[in-house]
């Protein structure tokens, strides 16, 4: 244990009757007499502590003087999150204050003179009692603030709708001169001088128990009966009592209100007692058992101060004669192990402690066990819940907040899903949508029918018909997709399907995406859901197959359904002849494969030609004119089978199993560079949206992007450090430059050139499959160019959880912040793919999760970094002050989280106050853009 004094904390000489530690343990409140007004100091707890930063007269000591009251403060305390400061003094009044960015609210050094470190403004007076105020306690989750007076009340203020007073506690008859919550919040505690302790209920504010025993011979003669309650609400421990003609400090029990155990030692009365914080914990010393108890220290007016552990019969250290005049207030800091006391003589005194001394304060979970053992309820309850239902409305925008239960937000608007609807009719008798050719759900749930996607017509070698499927959308182990009606048909990485469309569809397409990316080889195979079809599909036997129109060469692959014929916006047509299975080695093309891109189509015919060198694989550039007629426009070919190939708006690539890759004019069929090898066969490769860029991964891992257009190598990486044992089954490469994968475990990533690493996009971890599945507002996106990060993360196959129980596995403590913590993680995903509309998305997101479980500290976090690091009033925020991320205005997403808190009552305070400062830099910057609609 250390034991400082620093003298340069004093108000002029004058009397210090209150202290109190900011829960950060970055500073402290005193509170007392100033030279002709009571006076508030704000200091910097650093000095104290350390040596070093007192020695440092670059570090300041004083951060802001408040002599605003007219009269002796008699008691300073910070709310339990720190944002506000609570003053009472002789003048009859309690001043709250708040930080702010500048301007009046302090004065930086005694005189005057200086400049405040910091500026708080008090920004609500309470007026409401007759005489002096004595004593100040804040309730659990700053719901209330309690006051008492000389006038013999106990005010209660409501402190989200300062200066409103919710109950004055009537019963005392002399001064009171303490008021304690209970940690429980059951329960508020009073200590008067009419010798009695009384204890009210928090439901109907009633007096609950009146307590005189131990007070009966007692007199008035402390300035202050400062009482306090442990932390697991089990005692109450009061000031000023008599046992035997001596002091003491009563101990009252919960359980039976009992008086029958006290703290002696003191000459004098108690003024003051303090518990710590924190329930503590450590191995005792002769049973080496666990023991759980609590810690408190005593002051008295005989200048001395004491510590008990409720585990000890005898106090763990006693010290005399600290001060020259009676202790009047005490204070733990937020770990536990500092307790700061002030003294009548205008002097503090600083105890340091170690957890060797003390013990370790038990964390959040074994709390939440032992008040759910105690009380039935978590230590995080939540005393506004009640309060919440009789809250008065104060501002307008929460007057037609709908009382429903709130609808997250969606990442496709819902105008535009509802446009990309139409022409659906519906076959009563067959239960299909012949216009879209999408079948009726099964799902019990009643949700809208999912369309498939397109369906393939190939010929065998013996001359019969098949039509397959490419893609029926599945329930899959994470129950039946949410609003499915609300999403058109899928799309597949890049490019909008445009086969079975309206021409509406094909104008509001257009519309969207200026320019559709080239699909991914095997993007979707229809063999790899075969295991998971269900009974949906005994629906299409009932449908004759439909014809397809001959084709002028008997070596191609029969086209799409004549229900639809093609049109000049078509951008891309992608068949197979056969379903493959992907294994991840590099394997030849059987028979005739072709890939289109508009009106030209690529073809590769591998072994076609027979050379006494060898087979030779024939490509094929072929036109396809409006009225589907084939002219072949070029043709080439290639010594080594041909495994894996990709067409652009402008180029192809091809590559073979001997390593090597060509990429080929589309229209001419002349190389571009030179033939290239590299040390394994090519497995997967594919264009950028924009057709500048091409990339492939080859068996063993090796990632190669290639600005084509430039003829230069843009990335060259390596993902077989992530691959463990599984390969790639999908790839795509952004417009940037930025490689997507995934992996045949269901995992995803993206490569970031800045971190020089493979962001995880998509795995089995527990938070990511929670985050995923609880997010899950809509059907899988497939728009990997407005999209990406959805649409990758659509391709996983992890399962949801293994309980049934929804209601068990919705109570869980951690729900709350793995789904902040699952959110902003998209959001930095985001910014660093730049994806501005899914960045958009999950701010929005975020604002949703933050307004229905979020706490007060994680929201203002969240709105001081989009308000700005020169506007917060945290003056630990980073040093960003770019205003805004990838082309958006933090202020607009600012703006996407205020929406979402105006469906929650309780964060009225918080969206007025932010919506008041956006309004004022909005102003301030000339800008008369509408803020909230």
């Amino acid at each position: 244990m250390k034991i400082f004094q620093p003298s340069w904390v004093h108000h002029d000489e004058k009397s210090i009757f209150a202290i109190d530690i900011h829960p950060s343990g970055e500073r402290f409140a005193t509170g007392g007499q100033g030279c002709d007004s009571g006076r508030v100091v704000i200091w910097n707890m650093a000095p104290v502590l350390s040596e070093e930063a007192e020695a440092n007269k670059s570090i300041p000591r004083i951060l802001c003087q408040m002599d605003n009251h007219l009269a002796c403060v008699n008691c300073v305390r910070w709310s339990g999150n720190g944002i506000m400061l609570a003053s009472g003094g002789d003048d009859k009044l309690v001043m709250i204050w708040k930080k702010t960015v500048g301007g009046s609210g302090g004065i930086g050094a005694f005189g005057g003179s200086g400049k405040s470190v910091e500026h708080w403004r008090c920004i609500s007076t309470l007026r409401g009692h007759a005489g002096d105020v004595l004593d100040l306690a804040w309730s659990p989750q700053d719901r209330w603030i309690a006051s008492c007076s000389v006038d013999n009340t106990i005010i209660i203020w409501d402190a989200q709708h300062f200066p409103k007073i919710v109950h004055v506690l009537k019963g005392h008859t002399g001064l009171v001169k303490g008021v304690t919550w209970d940690p429980v919040g059951k329960f508020i505690a009073s200590q008067s001088d009419d010798r009695s302790l009384r204890v009210w209920k928090t439901t109907d504010w009633s007096c609950f128990k009146t307590i005189t025993e131990p007070f009966e011979e007692c007199g008035g003669t402390t300035h202050i009966l400062r009482l306090s309650w442990s932390p697991d609400g089990q005692y109450l421990v009061s000031a000023h009592a008599m046992n035997g003609g001596g002091p003491t400090a009563q101990i009252i029990e919960r359980d039976g209100w009992k008086c029958d155990k006290d703290f002696v030692g003191h000459r004098k009365a108690v003024t003051c007692v303090r518990f710590h914080n924190s329930i503590l914990k450590r191995l005792a010393p002769k049973t080496k058992k666990l023991q759980q108890y609590c810690c408190l220290a005593v002051g008295a007016r005989d200048r001395s101060l004491s510590i008990w552990l409720t585990a000890l019969q005898r106090p763990l250290v006693v010290i005399h004669d600290l001060f020259q005049d009676s202790i009047l207030d005490l204070s733990w800091s937020c770990d536990g192990y500092t307790l700061l006391a002030c003294s009548g003589d205008g002097k503090i005194a600083c105890l340091q402690f170690t957890a060797q001394e003390l013990g370790t304060p038990l964390s959040e979970e074994d709390k939440n066990i032992l008040y759910q053992r105690m009380y039935g309820k978590n230590a995080n309850f939540d005393l506004t819940v009640q309060a919440e239902k009789e809250m008065i409305v104060e501002n307008s925008d929460f007057l037609n907040v709908s009382k429903s239960n709130p609808v997250p937000p969606t990442l496709i608007p819902q105008q535009q899903q509802q446009q990309q609807q139409p022409g659906i009719q519906k076959d009563n008798t067959n239960h299909v949508y012949t216009a879209n050719k999408t079948v009726q759900s099964s799902s019990s749930l009643g949700q809208a029918p999912t369309p498939i996607l397109k369906q393939i017509e190939t010929k065998t070698a013996d001359g019969k018909r098949r039509i397959t499927p490419m893609f029926i959308p599945l329930n899959d182990d994470n129950g039946p997709v949410v609003n499915s009606a609300n999403v058109s048909t899928p799309i597949e990485f890049g490019s909008k399907s445009t086969e079975g469309m309206s021409s509406v569809e094909m104008t509001k397409i257009a519309s969207e995406v200026h320019e559709t990316s080239a699909s991914l080889d095997n993007a979707m195979d229809v063999t790899e859901n075969t295991s998971k079809l269900d009974n949906r599909l005994k629906k299409l036997a009932t449908i004759p197959p439909q014809k397809a129109e001959a084709m002028p060469s008997t070596e191609q692959v029969a086209a799409s359904s004549t229900l639809n014929p093609p049109t000049p916006n078509q951008r891309l047509v992608e068949r197979t002849r056969q379903p493959t299975y992907p294994t991840g080695k590099a394997t030849v093309i059987q028979g005739n494969f072709f890939k289109a891109f508009g009106e030209v189509r690529v073809q590769v015919q591998n072994n076609s030609v027979k050379t006494s060198y060898g087979n030779l694989c024939r490509v094929l550039g072929m036109s396809v004119n409006a009225q589907r007629i084939e002219k072949k426009i070029w043709e080439t070919v290639i010594g080594s089978p041909v495994v894996c190939f990709a067409v652009g708006a402008k180029y192809a690539i091809v590559c073979s199993q001997d390593h090597t890759i060509r990429v080929l004019d589309i229209k001419t069929g002349t190389p571009i560079f030179p033939v290239v090898s590299l040390t394994s066969p090519a497995v997967q490769c594919a264009f950028s949206s924009n057709s500048q860029l091409v990339a492939v991964v080859t068996e063993s891992g090796i990632v190669r992007i290639w600005n084509v257009s430039e003829k230069s190598v843009l990335l060259s990486t390596n993902c077989s450090e992530i691959m463990s044992g599984s390969y790639v089954t999908i790839l795509h490469v952004s417009d940037q430059g930025m490689p997507f994968i995934v992996l045949s475990n269901g995992s995803s990533y993206c490569y970031c050139r800045k971190l020089d690493s493979w962001m995880l996009l998509n795995s089995s971890d527990p938070i990511i499959r929670h985050g995923l599945i609880g997010n899950k507002a809509n059907a899988p996106v497939r728009n990997i160019k407005v999209y990406p990060l959805s649409t990758i993360q659509s391709y996983g196959n992890f399962s949801g959880p293994k309980t049934n129980s929804f209601a068990e596995l919705h109570s869980a403590a951690w729900q709350t912040p793995a789904s902040i913590a699952f959110i902003e993680n998209q959001i930095k995903i985001c910014e660093m793919i730049s994806s501005p509309t899914e960045l958009k998305y999950w701010y929005s997101m975020l604002g949703f999760q933050l307004a229905l479980n979020g706490s007060e500290e994680k929201i203002r976090q969240v709105l001081d970094e989009l308000l700005g690091a020169s506007h917060s009033i945290d003056n630990r925020m980073g040093e960003d002050d770019n205003p805004s991320v990838l082309g958006i205005s933090k202020h607009v997403l600012m703006e996407d989280v205020l929406n979402h808190l105006k469906s929650q009552t309780k964060w009225q305070r918080i969206y007025t106050e932010y919506l008041d400062q956006l309004k004022f830099l909005k102003d301030r910057d000339g800008r008369d853009k509408p803020l909230m609609e």
